[in-house]
């Protein structure tokens, strides 16, 4: 998978920050994750850094 970010021009419409080797007339996909999954998947990525800055003498904190 190869994410690139794009500019929103009006609902229907995107206006990509790098080409693409898609041709005129190709399907593609795009997804736009919502906000909860978003929420969620830094929440993840937060719990861990946080139990990476701990040592095994800290595993008391790997449950929370």
């Amino acid at each position: 998978m190869k994410i690139i970010e794009a500019t929103i021009l009006d609902p229907t419409h995107l206006e990509l920050k790098q080409p693409i080797s898609a041709q005129q007339g190709e399907h593609i996909q795009i997804s736009i994750p919502d906000e909860r999954e978003e929420d969620r998947l830094w929440q993840e990525a937060a719990r861990k850094h946080f139990l990476e800055t701990y040592g095994e003498q800290d595993a008391m904190y790997d449950e929370l």
